[in-house]
């Protein structure tokens, strides 16, 4: 597959040498931009995701990305964008690359087309990132090396103060339920094993400009869920419904973001579901090298031990996670720590140390919304501290360094909830990686 694009990149770059070396035209009507990005990424995992036991060994792994990206415009009317990509563990695959080629997959993150329908509305159809606000909801997801996409339509409308997104997601999953068949007459059933976690979505996103320095988003969702275990048994199809806002208000001094989502409908395992996330963070600007900022963040939860027909826990759906609740993911990414819901009162300071360097440091105190009663013993909300510390440093135009390191001081409640025994108190984390994102080919040219 690279090889038939490194051939592709090659006769592009050769049909349109005129104009990359400068050559005049009489007039052009597309663009072609061809890029790149690699990404390795160094891990000591003495903790992160779930506490160590004290009978395990750290992880220590490095993983990797590669990407190539394909996009050609016509007249502002038509893009149309390919970008494949291939993610690796060192040492997995075969040294003597074999038939298979296990270890080395490739996918296709983004595969899309956009259509200009009307002087202010465009249509995008294929394989493409959802990303909404600071996403919390919607995110694509781009600290994992996979990063995150949907097949799905959507339609696109801008005017003036105002942006409007929609949309649509239908799946299918016939290497489960019907032998692979792409030809298959009968059957609608949708089985998630090894595929997307919903059968149907749809979303409305709008954002709208509240003078200069604010904005304020709606967004509604409905996803549909459904797990068939077979071809011939009908399976229910659960709806969970998504609704809230966003307002951010960015003054040269402080910066305030709300965000109010609420729930209902039923999960994907069919629960009459009413739950909330509610989140605030403000930020003073001390001058242009130093910022401060503090939050809270709020998820409502179920009573830890108990059965009930009702859930209250909130799922925040396709979010970026290791954005918000701690970089070692212990919170709505690994596990859901027993649905219990997350309380997160967080400090967060920033120092641009030059024009090329930057380090971060963000302080979590994590909590559970109630106390946990189990016979014979009590829990309090407590979860325990994380302290995240992560540095930022260009190298050069296309090169970047970032590493960082996490600690994470546990309590027997945070133990509780993740299933775990005789763990070590202290959990850390250490990272380090470096992209190169070169532009590769930028031409434009008559069709």
């Amino acid at each position: 597959m690279f090889k038939i694009i490194s051939v592709i990149a090659i006769g592009l770059l050769a049909l349109k040498a005129p104009h990359v070396f400068g050559q005049k035209t009489d007039s052009t009507d597309s663009e072609m931009t061809i890029s790149a990005q690699y990404r390795p990424r160094f891990e000591i995992r003495n903790g992160n995701f779930r506490p160590l036991l004290k009978s395990e060994k750290p992880a220590i792994l490095i993983t990797d990305r590669l990407r190539f990206s394909f996009e050609y415009q016509y007249k502002n009317i038509v893009t149309f964008k390919i970008v494949p990509q291939a993610v690796g563990l060192w040492g997995q695959a075969s040294m003597i690359q074999g038939i298979e080629n296990d270890g080395n997959k490739l996918a296709l993150f983004e595969a899309w087309t956009k259509i200009k329908i009307a002087k202010k509305w465009d249509l995008q159809v294929g394989r493409q990132v959802i990303s909404l606000d600071d996403e919390r909801i919607f995110g694509e997801l781009d600290w994992a090396q996979g990063g995150r996409s949907h097949d799905a339509a959507s339609i696109h409308f801008q005017n003036k103060g105002i942006t409007l997104k929609g949309y649509l997601g239908y799946n299918q999953n016939y290497k489960q339920l019907y032998q692979n068949n792409i030809n298959n007459i009968s059957g609608n059933l949708y089985s998630t094993k090894n595929a997307y976690p919903y059968k149907l979505m749809q979303t409305i996103w709008a954002n709208f400009k509240l003078g200069h320095s604010q904005k304020l988003s709606v967004l509604v969702n409905n996803i549909g869920y459904q797990n068939a275990l077979s071809n011939n048994i009908d399976t229910v199809t659960h709806y969970l419904h998504t609704m809230g806002i966003y307002y951010q208000s960015n003054h040269p001094k402080w910066l305030l973001s709300l965000s109010g989502y609420y729930q209902t409908g039923h999960n994907s395992g069919g629960l009459t579901t009413n739950a909330i996330l509610a989140a605030i963070y403000l930020q003073r600007n001390v001058n242009s090298k130093v910022q401060v900022g503090v939050g809270l963040d709020y998820l409502s939860g179920n009573n830890y031990g108990t059965v009930s027909n009702k859930n209250r826990a909130f799922n925040p759906l396709f979010h970026t996670g290791h954005k918000f609740y701690g970089l070692m993911d212990y919170y709505f990414v690994a596990d859901a720590h027993s649905n219990v819901g997350l309380l997160d009162y967080f400090i967060k300071g920033n120092y641009k140390i030059s024009a090329k360097n930057n380090i971060q440091l963000v302080v979590h105190q994590f909590q559970i919304p109630s106390a946990i009663m189990v016979p014979g013993q009590y829990f309090n909300r407590n979860l325990g501290l994380e302290i995240d510390i992560s540095y930022n440093h260009t190298i050069n135009k296309i090169t970047t360094l970032q590493g960082g390191y996490s600690l994470y001081k546990t309590t027997p409640t945070l133990l509780l909830l993740k299933s775990v025994n005789n763990a070590h108190k202290i959990q850390q984390w250490f990272w380090l990686s470096i992209q190169i994102s070169p532009n590769l080919l930028k031409s434009k040219f008559k069709s």
